[in-house]
Parts: C-alpha cells; sequence; structure tokens
C-alpha cells in the first residue's frame, strides 16, 4: 500500500520532517510512504479566504493519484479512537493501494474537497500548529499498523 501525503506548507522545520521521516521508515516493505508539499498561494492584506481555501483545495485535488482512497483532515471530521482507527486501516488495506491523507493550508480545506473525499477526519477539536499534524497522523498509522503485526509498539 501506497499512503500518500498532500499537504499545502510553506515550509516544514527539520524537526517534523525528522519525526515524520522516522515514523515512515518503521514500515515493513508492504507499505510505502509519499510526501508531497505543495505551496500556498500568497495571503496578502486584501486576500479573499474562500477563493484562497477554494484554489488551494483544488491545487491538492489535482496531484491525487487515480483510485486513490482519500481523507481530509478537517476540524468538522469524525473523531476516532485508536480501535477505530484500526479498524478503517484494515479496510483501507482491503479496499486501495493508494490511501491519501489530503492537509489543507491554515484556512482549511473547500466544502467541495471534503465532499469529494471518501472520509474526513478531525483528529481533536483543539488547533495544532501546521507542522505537527503529518506527524500525528503517520504515527497513528503507524500504531494501528503495527497492532496489525501483533508488534509491541502500542503496548
Amino acid at each position: 500500500m501506497n499512503i500518500n501525503f498532500l499537504t499545502i506548507e510553506s515550509s516544514r522545520p527539520s524537526w517534523a520532517k525528522e519525526a515524520f521521516e522516522d515514523y515512515s521508515s518503521r514500515f515493513n516493505k508492504s507499505i510505502k510512504v509519499n510526501w508531497n508539499g505543495l505551496k500556498p498561494l500568497k495571503r496578502t492584506s486584501n486576500y479573499n479566504k474562500d477563493k484562497t481555501i477554494f484554489q488551494e483545495s483544488e491545487l491538492l485535488l489535482s496531484a491525487v493519484k487515480e483510485r486513490s482512497y482519500l481523507v481530509c483532515l478537517d476540524k468538522s471530521g469524525k473523531s476516532l479512537d485508536t480501535l477505530q482507527l484500526k479498524s478503517r486501516f484494515e479496510g483501507w488495506l482491503t479496499a486501495t493501494n493508494n490511501l491519501t491523507f489530503l492537509i489543507g493550508g491554515p484556512d482549511g480545506l473547500s466544502q467541495n474537497c471534503l465532499d469529494k473525499s471518501n472520509e474526513n477526519w478531525s483528529l481533536s477539536p483543539l488547533t495544532f500548529p501546521h507542522a505537527i499534524v503529518p506527524v500525528m497522523i503517520i504515527e497513528q498509522i503507524y500504531r494501528v499498523w503495527s497492532m496489525t503485526q501483533n508488534h509491541p509498539y502500542h503496548r
């Protein structure tokens, strides 16, 4: 399975890159993790928030591989506990070879983008720094994958 991360990002701090790469490297050869960071639109003092959200979302959608199972990260998405995520992950393993997580820019994702996704996932009702979100996702995916492999990581 390919696990793809598509995100709007201006830059990622080195600690976030290192943490993401650390978790990505822990999977066996059955899982390949791909990263694609796309530059955000310029936000000037008179930018139109709705237009920017729409354009950034369209940019993300245009980079999605055909037949990807699309999961959007959004505050209005469904919250999952670890066992629910494990169950979802097992379903993803049987449903697709390409699992893609979309992470919008600082203003979020468009409704069009959310409507085109297979699932919308909320990590928490809290707001997190943009750089930490991919690290949280890959850690949780690694956690549930390790459970499916009877690996002791989850304990």
